[in-house]
């Protein structure tokens, strides 16, 4: 079983992705221009908000100081620069191809972190998040579809 600085670590390597998807939604959703893309990224983000309130418990109740800010560096910080400037290009297949290529990024560290020997009641919660942002990437690349 993995100490509780590993299960720290691990779960706000979660809260810094999930936390920039979160931003690059919210900023997405106020500079789009596509309602229905709008609607989408609002849901989005508030759903990202509530993944990472969920892993700031989870870090609480191991005792651990919950991350509260995303990445400063990294994919998912390019993953919203890139869905910035595509949003304020309003170039929809660009746009939907960053989130894209972000929630594949998030997808990865989810795997990564589920290879992991974490607790079985945080693993269930952490498999809940990967299944949700799954279906979101999913919804993605049926837009992206439907675009090109």
């Amino acid at each position: 079983m993995m100490g509780k600085n590993e299960i720290v670590d691990t779960l706000n390597d979660l809260i810094r992705i999930v936390q920039d998807s979160h931003e690059g939604y919210q900023q997405a959703a106020e500079s789009g221009e596509d309602d229905d893309l709008q609607a989408l990224f609002s849901d989005l983000a508030a759903q990202r908000g509530a993944i990472v309130r969920e892993l700031q418990r989870l870090v609480a109740e191991q005792g651990g100081a919950p991350d509260i800010g995303g990445t400063i560096v990294g994919g998912a910080h390019r993953f919203f620069l890139g869905l910035r400037a595509a949003v304020m290009g309003h170039d929809r297949e660009a746009i939907l191809g960053e989130v894209q290529r972000g929630e594949t990024e998030c997808v990865r560290l989810y795997d990564e972190a589920l290879a992991k020997e974490l607790p079985p009641e945080i693993a269930d919660v952490v498999r809940q998040h990967l299944g949700r942002i799954r279906t979101d990437l999913d919804r993605m690349a049926a837009l992206r579809d439907t675009a090109a």
